[in-house]
């Protein structure tokens, strides 16, 4: 269900985050971004408009994170990133660039399939609503500056819960082949492993949080799936290709056969 809707708030999978956004609010923190569903919720705790325009609203809450304030952001369009990325990159640096007299703290939430390629801040995401809840408390509890990619569905797996913050989690063992995904794309990665495994291949299967390293987990199989379009495919491949390890890629929203096939192919490489 799209963040926009204003039923997102009464549907009962989101409750653990959008509390958390209340709990925020009401610890005098603030929110600023176009969902509407949230900003109703937040209406009598004096939300903060915002502009359509993601630039301006990432400028908005640096001058807001300057004058103490804890924000979050949220951005309802998968691109609104893109527009915002200068203002991103320079809300980034001003802890750097004032030795540290100015530490903001400000979480972008975006919803699934955001494009993140070029954002220069870590990039966390979650695949189910609990964790998305967890993953906010975090950063803000760790403060700084990052995006929490909201790409939660329904049929995602209950395991990797309670996690640290973007720490890659193991959902499936298999040694022949490791699966990457995430969001939305965990129910299909598993399924696809399974019909894998039904033909003679084990495929491992690993939950991507976040933009950090995944080379260890990586290095378990040597052969890799990559599914979905987040930063760490391409940062992964690169790696890979120097190792000339076999691999291969598939777009966001892969079905359960193709994973298999593609574990398959990688498999017998």
């Amino acid at each position: 269900m799209p963040r926009g809707d204003p039923a997102y708030l009464t549907a009962p999978a989101a409750r653990p985050v959008v509390a958390r956004i209340l709990a925020h609010v009401v610890a005098g923190g603030v929110v600023l971004g176009e969902s509407v569903g949230v900003h109703g919720a937040l209406s009598a705790l004096k939300a903060e408009p915002s502009p359509l325009s993601e630039a301006a609203t990432v400028a908005l809450a640096t001058g807001m994170a300057l004058a103490g304030k804890r924000v979050v952001v949220e951005v309802v369009d998968p691109h609104g990133l893109r527009r915002a990325g200068d203002a991103l990159a320079d809300l980034a640096g001003l802890a750097g660039r004032s030795a540290g007299a100015f530490a903001p703290t400000v979480i972008v939430r975006a919803p699934g399939g955001t494009d993140v390629r070029g954002v220069d801040v870590p990039v966390y995401v979650s695949g189910r609503e609990a964790d998305a809840a967890d993953q906010l408390d975090q950063a803000l509890a760790h403060g700084g500056v990052c995006v929490l990619v909201d790409d939660c569905g329904p049929d995602a797996p209950v395991a990797g819960e309670g996690a640290a913050l973007g720490d890659p989690v193991r959902l499936r063992d298999g040694d022949a082949v490791a699966v990457f995904a995430s969001g939305c794309d965990l129910a299909a990665a598993l399924a696809g492993a399974e019909k894998a495994a039904a033909d003679g291949v084990e495929a491992g299967v690993v939950e991507v949080r976040g933009n950090g390293s995944l080379a260890a987990e990586a290095g378990r199989a040597g052969r890799l799936v990559f599914v979905g379009d987040g930063p760490w495919i391409s940062a992964l491949a690169a790696v890979f290709w120097k190792l000339e390890t076999p691999w291969t890629t598939l777009p966001r929203g892969a079905t359960a056969t193709e994973i298999s096939n593609a574990i398959t192919l990688v498999a017998g490489d």
